[in-house]
């Protein structure tokens, strides 16, 4: 656990959209996050199940976007369920993940998250439509 300034241990308080997260990837095979910076998104997905499961990367860390850059699909190798932030680092990752779920079908997971408002970047709702469900995590309300 993570300490505040204060000393008091922060921990983790579940989210409401957790639940209706989990229905919907069983139907849709991409989910698209979105809200505003430091709303609690990556902490979320690295929480819950089966989230906290899946393969995890950001596209900040430099040797992931340069493999993004070069070879793609090695990012999914092994795996067939995936959590990728920033993904508007990469605009070539979102016409892969649309490949790799038209040939696979149900086979692979995926949730799309970022820094950036993803609703309103064109190439995601062309890439994704009719294969993601869109979701907003909106701040927490209230004292602890």
């Amino acid at each position: 656990m993570n300490n505040n300034h204060s000393g008091h241990e922060l921990k983790y308080r579940p989210r409401w959209i957790a639940p209706l997260l989990r229905e919907a990837i069983k139907e849709h095979p991409i989910i698209v996050l979105t809200g505003a910076r430091q709303v609690g998104k990556s902490t979320l997905l690295k929480q819950e199940e089966p989230f906290c499961n899946w393969r995890y990367i950001t596209l900040d860390d430099f040797d992931i976007l340069t493999q993004a850059r070069r070879e793609l699909a090695s990012l999914w190798v092994g795996t067939e369920c995936m959590v990728i932030d920033e993904v508007q680092k990469s605009p070539n990752l979102l016409n892969a993940v649309k490949i790799i779920v038209d040939s696979f079908h149900d086979k692979y997971r995926f949730i799309l998250f970022g820094s950036a408002n993803l609703l309103l970047m064109k190439n995601v709702s062309e890439s994704l439509a009719g294969r993601a469900v869109y979701w907003t995590l909106l701040p927490m309300a209230g004292s602890y």
